[in-house]
């Protein structure tokens, strides 16, 4: 049988710091003994994280973004070895471009008194904020402290500490105060434009990766993109990871797992359920040391039969190797969309409910005018006609004779 180390045991400093894991649930079993931080810095997890990452290079890690400063493209006629050592030197880019962002327990909310000073009370009715803005200071050890209205010397929390970074140590498309878009309706409306990547992005940007309200946000994300089986906005990114981490944690593996049933993926596919028994050794689920990866999912369904339900398109292609193809659905559609009957307006169908008012007409009469240009050449003529002619100062009427001495 293939042994997984135990990974669950956490410090007794990390147990006292914090009751349970904010990135597990509180319907997950065993939430208040796991050290997350550990866990996903574990090189057999991290390794599974990185092999369940795709790298689409042309079409997700190098595709066309828009920056301030605009590249040229280049293009270069190579040889077949020239273009493999490209294509891998790119590779190796693309990992980097890939790496994933760091999954941290979020800071403590709790402060730390320093003094009480009942003297300054009722000295001012706002809050003195004091700084530190020493040179070799970072943004992480930077010293905040608070003086309140009552003489109260006290630490800051996480949010004043980060907004004092940001007030003092200003930087560009990072404001003082979150913007907007982290919170509804407008998160909701750039989820809905698949803008997911561009959101979790500037998240990563504003927020510190222990921040109480980055993994708050990034919960949110993942949730939604979950609800909505829409895996494809993140796929080779560096949010894949911690995504896939935070499913295979809390037990949430089915959706996606039936993802990558769905495009023929199984090596994914074994990959996930044994990055869940990495998570979770004492998952009821038994993997032994030379399984392939087919017989892994297949014992998998075996002993989930509850989520065959939610597995639909990865039994399928076990079964009968049906992939889920995006081309065959797309010329459906449009197929479909070709087929409709298309509405013309005629002059025997304009004053009818096929016309351009629709069940109106039978409310409102219908009538037909011809404009100025459908009359035919009678029409010009007659606007000739009528045009009057212009006499100037050395014209003379061609109906007054001539005198002979002029």
């Amino acid at each position: 049988m293939l042994k997984f180390k135990p990974l669950l045991k956490s410090s007794l400093g990390s147990e006292l710091r914090r009751g349970h894991s904010a990135w597990v649930k509180t319907n997950t079993s065993s939430s208040s003994s796991v050290d997350v931080e550990q866990l996903f810095i574990d090189d057999e997890v991290q390794k599974l994280l990185t092999n369940l990452t795709e790298i689409d290079l042309e079409n997700k890690v190098f595709r066309a973004r828009r920056t301030t400063i605009q590249q040229r493209s280049h293009f270069a006629l190579m040889t077949e070895e020239r273009l493999e050592k490209t294509m891998e030197r790119m590779r190796e880019e693309a990992r980097r471009f890939l790496q994933f962002v760091p999954v941290k327990e979020p800071r403590t909310q709790t402060v730390k008194v320093l003094s009480q000073d009942p003297d300054l009370e009722t000295f001012d009715t706002s809050k003195f904020v004091f700084t530190d803005i020493t040179f070799d200071a970072t943004d992480q050890d930077r010293t905040v402290v608070v003086r309140e209205p009552n003489g109260l010397l006290r630490t800051s929390t996480p949010e004043e500490h980060d907004r004092m970074n940001r007030t003092y140590y200003q930087k560009p498309n990072r404001p003082v105060f979150p913007p907007s878009l982290f919170q509804d309706p407008f998160l909701q409306d750039a989820l809905d434009r698949n803008e997911h990547e561009f959101v979790l992005d500037w998240a990563c940007w504003f927020y510190e990766p222990d921040d109480p309200a980055f993994i708050e946000l990034s919960h949110k994300i993942f949730d939604r993109i979950n609800a909505r089986r829409n895996f494809e906005t993140i796929t080779s990114t560096r949010h894949f990871g911690p995504f896939v981490f935070y499913l295979a944690l809390n037990e949430n593996i089915p959706p996606l797992l039936n993802h990558f049933g769905g495009t023929g993926r199984i090596k994914e596919c074994a990959n996930l359920i044994r990055l869940q028994k990495t998570l979770r050794p004492d998952w009821r689920v038994t993997i032994a040391k030379g399984d392939s990866d087919e017989k892994i999912v297949k014992d998998y369904l075996k002993q989930n039969n509850r989520f065959r339900d939610e597995l639909t398109d990865l039994v399928a292609f076990l079964e009968r190797g049906v992939i889920k193809s995006k081309l065959q659905s797309r010329e459906t559609r449009t197929v479909a969309t070709g087929a409709r009957k298309q509405a013309t307006v005629n002059a025997r169908n304009v004053r009818g409910a096929e016309g351009p008012l629709g069940n109106l007409s039978e409310e409102y009469a219908v009538k037909v005018v011809k404009s100025e240009g459908s009359e035919g050449g009678d029409f010009e003529q007659r606007k000739l006609d009528k045009t009057p002619q212009r006499r100037g100062r050395w014209q003379r009427s061609s109906s007054k004779p001539r005198n002979k001495n002029e």
